[in-house]
């Protein structure tokens, strides 16, 4: 398990794509693999945030997921909220993996940090 870690991040980045849409308030997460089934409910995608990529607070975020499409768009009220998401994004893979490695390594500490789902 611990070889495939450094390769781990790139695998993740290759897979998601985002896009952001300044003018519509608008995150569009893109998943390039195929997935068998749904990809999530609107209520995974928030706790994907808050557990991988440290979200404290509530915002509110309308949800669609094409699961034919394989992407998830994610609409904001303002631009303020976009970017904290937009921030989250931009990491939530490397905290992904972080949290694996300490994981790994018998660090359970930051388990106090998920949510409750």
């Amino acid at each position: 398990m611990e070889e495939i870690i450094p390769s781990l991040r790139n695998m993740l980045k290759q897979a998601i794509e985002h896009k952001v849409d300044e003018n519509n308030l608008k995150i569009t997460l893109i998943v390039k693999k195929e997935v068998k089934g749904p990809l999530a409910e609107p209520d995974e995608v928030i706790t994907m945030f808050q557990m991988l990529g440290g979200l404290k607070e509530e915002i509110p975020m309308e949800i669609n997921i094409d699961n034919k499409a394989q992407k998830i768009n994610i609409k904001f009220q303002t631009k303020e909220d976009l970017n904290k998401i937009r921030a989250i994004i931009n990491t939530i893979w490397d905290n992904t993996v972080d949290l694996l490695e300490e994981f790994i390594a018998g660090d359970l500490t930051r388990l106090k940090d998920i949510p409750d789902f």
